[in-house]
């Protein structure tokens, strides 16, 4: 299968800030500058979550929310390992999934806690197709 066969796009790119905490623990695993959120870790942010602003985005690292859909434009099923977002510091952050199967013209739900954000509309994906893993950037479609 040549790369060019697998076609990946992310839709629905939203992100949010998270306040910081007053006692500075951010997070369980703070040495992970990115992971899946369960319900459970999602209901402890909840009061914590804000809109992003328009604003200039400054030169320090935010706490956010990223949550977009994985869809697959190919036409055969590709498993999903890994993800990495590139921040706007040049920071690639990388992050193990349980392997997940994305049948052709089907998309996937992802949900991320980034530590060092923000972070690109542009997520390089791992996947698995025939036996043989790689790295495909998927990129939001342009806007009409």
């Amino acid at each position: 299968m040549a790369d060019s066969e697998i076609l990946l796009t992310v839709t629905i790119w939203l992100t949010w800030a998270i306040r910081s905490v007053q006692n500075g623990s951010e997070h369980a695993n703070a040495d992970s500058p990115i992971s899946n959120v369960s319900l459970q870790r999602l209901r402890e942010l909840a009061s914590r979550i804000e809109p992003n602003s328009s604003g200039t985005v400054t030169d320090r690292h935010i706490h956010q929310l990223v949550r977009f859909n994985v869809y697959n434009f190919g036409a055969q099923s590709v498993t999903l390992h890994a993800i990495a977002l590139k921040n706007l510091h040049g920071e690639t952050l990388c992050c193990e999934l349980a392997p997940v199967a994305v049948a052709a013209g089907a998309r996937y739900p992802m949900l991320f806690e980034v530590m060092k954000g923000p972070v690109y509309e542009a997520a390089e994906i791992e996947v698995e197709v025939r036996g043989r893993r790689l790295w495909v950037l998927a990129r939001a479609l342009p806007r009409s």
